[in-house]
């Protein structure tokens, strides 16, 4: 009976503190931010593991937000309430949260190497600038090469990742962690607007991967022995140091196979075909 007073009297401190509307408006709040930073993250190429980190942190900050809310509201009769309601509430939601916010750290990796175990992962890296892109049909639609390239591969067994590069964009560890299988990159993705500037840009990315196995394709609107010819030239020396490295990187010169144009049959199905024979996909 003593017991039963003793939770009533609890249950009616929290109600007079309001702390379950205060826990409501928390995770509402929380979660309306961790939709916000999921859209945010892609667009200006901050870590993918952002948004496990804010979730985590929406978790582990939740019992101790409830504790300060607790401890913070004066209500009459508060010596009434025994101290072991609070107190194993406080430990249960922080065994509970505490699991939950684990879990959302481990997520990425756990996905990564999920992923990685069951398909080869390709990654599609081009420019959003549209001297980058070579349709007018997808510059209309605010799209990239990638987003075409991606919509080309998409019924192999393969995982498709798109990545939006520019001459600032510095996510080339977080490309390396995934640890991708074939990279398909645009020639000119990391040049500057009006298309000045050497390629160093490309070569210190694939720098990162020279003790990989990863492989690359370099696509261009050129012929593939003008485009082997200016790769080769660019990552000679990379080569040198690194044996077999450009036994990696792949050419695709547009032109050899049709017009300058991923919409058209005549380049589309070459380059699918070059990744199913890169990757080795029947």
């Amino acid at each position: 009976m003593k017991n039963n007073n003793q939770l009533k009297t609890f249950i009616s401190a929290v109600r007079d503190k309001k702390i379950i509307g205060f826990a409501a408006t928390y995770l509402v709040i929380g979660i309306g931010m961790v939709e916000f930073i999921d859209i945010i993250v892609p667009r200006l190429n901050l870590p993918s593991k952002t948004i496990d980190f804010i979730l985590a942190g929406l978790f582990f900050g939740f019992p101790i937000s409830l504790t300060v809310r607790w401890r913070m509201t004066e209500v009459e009769n508060l010596n009434r309430v025994s101290a072991i309601w609070p107190t194993t509430s406080l430990i249960a939601l922080i065994v509970f949260c505490g699991w939950f916010g684990t879990r959302a750290i481990m997520a990425s990796n756990n996905n990564n190497n999920s992923l990685k175990n069951e398909l080869p992962l390709v990654i599609l890296m081009d420019s959003s600038h549209p001297a980058r892109v070579y349709d007018e049909e997808t510059r209309l639609a605010n799209a990239t090469n990638a987003d075409v390239l991606s919509d080309v591969l998409m019924d192999l067994p393969i995982q498709r990742q798109r990545e939006t590069i520019s001459p600032s964009w510095h996510r080339d560890e977080d490309i390396l962690r995934f640890n991708p299988d074939l990279v398909l990159i645009h020639w000119s993705g990391f040049r500057q607007e009006d298309g000045r500037g050497p390629r160093t840009r490309l070569k210190l990315f694939v720098s990162y991967f020279v003790e990989t196995q990863t492989k690359f394709i370099i696509y261009s609107r050129q012929d593939d022995p003008d485009l082997r010819k200016k790769v080769n030239d660019l990552f000679r020396d990379l080569d040198t140091k690194y044996p077999g490295l450009l036994d990696r990187i792949f050419v695709f010169g547009l032109t050899t196979y049709g017009p300058k144009s991923w919409l058209s049959p005549l380049v589309r199905n070459p380059m699918k075909l070059k990744v199913k024979e890169i990757l080795e996909i029947p």
